[in-house]
């Protein structure tokens, strides 16, 4: 176990996470819906606190990597895509499920679909970043 490699790993990934939910919170409706509808959090502290869990949750897919490694099947690249899905069915889906109640069907199946490519491209980045195989 070499958990240094996977807290590096998930840091990048924390990284690469928080830029692209930037890039695709540039997407037209998504600020305005999120000022409407979550005001309190579009001050300094709310946004720290959004980019501080996207972060951490990259560092928790690291970690995570760093004990599931061998049990992914493939290469780096299919190992990453697997990974990224799994982490995305268990925690990338909780979120816009939660919006289907009370947002659009565009502002939630955007949700779901930014969550599948942010932690596709996590779980590349950790897997290739962590270096094994």
């Amino acid at each position: 176990m070499n958990w240094k490699k996977g807290v590096i790993a998930g840091v990048v990934a924390g990284i690469v996470l928080n830029i692209i939910s930037f890039v695709f919170g540039m997407l037209p409706g998504k600020q305005e819906w999120y000022v409407a509808t979550f005001p309190q959090m579009m001050n300094s502290q709310g946004l720290a606190a959004m980019f501080t869990s996207m972060f951490l949750i990259g560092v928790f897919m690291g970690i995570i990597y760093d004990l599931i490694n061998d049990s992914l099947p493939g290469n780096k690249t299919k190992k990453g895509f697997v990974y990224g899905i799994i982490v995305w069915l268990l925690a990338g889906t909780m979120w816009p499920v939660m919006m289907m109640g009370f947002a659009s069907t565009y502002q939630w199946l955007s949700e779901l679909l930014i969550g599948l490519v942010e932690y596709i491209f996590a779980g590349t980045v950790v897997v290739y970043i962590y270096g094994k195989k």
